[in-house]
């Protein structure tokens, strides 16, 4: 019997060291942003890690690897999601939907638009997003890596309009909030989320006291944890710098008041971090049945305040918002990124290298080198000419294995 079993255990880990053994040839390679392309490259992959990069002639491949022909394709590190929400009634009972049915959900969301890693910014129940990320983590589950924010909170009479019926956790003291953020952190959360300043209809914009706001950063800080807030308009944002915030989880365009250089500077000077979520904005307009959206003042101002920030050196990382957009297709995103001005290692950057390093994860994944997890996309078409084919992707491998083929997928 016990001969049984660990011939059975030998097969499982082999089947599972099979699956991250890769080699994949030919494609064009961005090893990282503002690094010049190796042509005709290969990655090689073991046990789930990079373990050689270079052109066909200076990386030989050992024969037993499965090999993926990437001619034609460009290949760059997995892209980071560092705004989405998993609070659609599909993802509930996590614990015990069928782990195909999920992997198929996070292949729609996620993994089909190239994303390793999504930072997931307000769940209603963490409990039930805990099991999700756990079976993905267990490898039950084919799917990015997710980070949670938890179950965040607003100022008093602060809910936002857009949730209506239902009624965010509202904070009224600096003493609520330590034991509020506290209380998400050792559940297990990553980060913290906030409204500094939150739209609640007809106009209105309820801001967090700034006494709220610095209660809650310095308690996550002191959990070493970061503290993203929805800012709305220029009076969130400022509110979201003074108290210490971290990360801007959109643009602030509410107010039609573009970003000028002091704003970007103010931003800098506090190392916040900024979300642009654009397509966000035409999406709003498109339900509310607007005509031209992208002609709209709140999508000019959206795609002009990231232009200005992209332009002062800011530190912008991807993001889309969805799971609260219904719409996954990233394309308008990166192509209005692109009309903001941002270039190609910009946009390169805000998707790999600034999220690993905003989160901590610069050691493990981010560039395509050497003795980093092999979590990595391939493109069908070159982004450096245009934009808008970060969004064409063939294949998304995490820790090796291939968790999407378009040409497999039946999407």
């Amino acid at each position: 019997m016990k001969t049984y079993l660990l011939a059975i255990l030998c097969c499982f880990f082999l089947s599972a060291h099979a699956q991250s053994d890769l080699a994949l040839v030919g494609a064009r390679i961005y090893p990282a942003p503002g690094t010049p392309p190796i042509a005709d490259g290969v990655v090689l992959i073991n046990n789930g890690k990079i373990t050689a990069v270079g052109s066909r002639q200076q990386v030989k491949v050992p024969p037993q690897l499965r090999v993926i022909d990437c001619k034609g394709l460009v290949l760059m590190a997995g892209f980071w999601n560092s705004h989405v929400h998993f609070m659609s009634p599909v993802w509930e009972h996590a614990d015990s939907l069928p782990a195909a049915q999920l992997t198929a959900q996070l292949t729609d969301m996620l993994t089909s638009h190239g994303f390793t890693h999504a930072f997931d910014l307000a769940t209603l129940n963490f409990r039930n997003l805990r099991a999700l990320r756990d079976r993905v983590r267990s490898g039950e589950v084919d799917g990015p890596a997710i980070l949670s924010a938890g179950e965040p909170f607003v100022p008093p009479n602060g809910s936002p309009f857009y949730v209506r019926p239902i009624k965010l956790p509202e904070i009224s003291t600096p003493a609520a909030a330590v034991a509020y953020v506290k209380k998400q952190l050792d559940a297990g959360t990553d980060a913290i989320k906030i409204w500094s300043a939150s739209p609640v209809g007809n106009g209105k914009v309820v801001s967090m006291p700034i006494d709220i706001v610095k209660a809650a950063t310095t308690t996550a800080h002191q959990y070493h944890k970061l503290v993203f807030a929805h800012p709305t308009s220029d009076t969130g944002m400022r509110i979201a710098v003074a108290g210490g915030v971290d990360i801007l989880a959109h643009v602030a365009p509410d107010g039609y008041t573009p970003w000028k250089q002091a704003d970007v500077d103010l931003l800098r000077q506090h190392h916040v971090a900024v979300i642009p979520t654009l397509k966000l904005f035409k999406w709003e307009l498109e339900r509310e049945k607007v005509a031209s959206p992208e002609d709209h003042p709140l999508v000019k101002t959206a795609i002009a305040q990231i232009g200005m920030f992209a332009k002062g050196g800011g530190e912008i990382l991807f993001g889309t918002d969805v799971g609260y957009i219904s719409d996954f297709n990233t394309e308008d995103e990166f192509r209005f990124l692109a009309t903001a001005g941002l270039t190609f290692d910009q946009i390169l950057a805000s998707l790999t290298t600034a999220p690993a390093k905003r989160f901590g994860m610069s050691q493990q994944c981010g560039r395509v080198a050497k003795g980093l997890d092999a979590d990595l996309v391939l493109l069908k078409a070159d982004p450096h000419a245009n934009a808008s084919n970060f969004a064409a992707v063939a294949y998304t491998i995490k820790k090796g294995k291939v968790i999407y083929d378009a040409g497999t997928s039946h999407k």
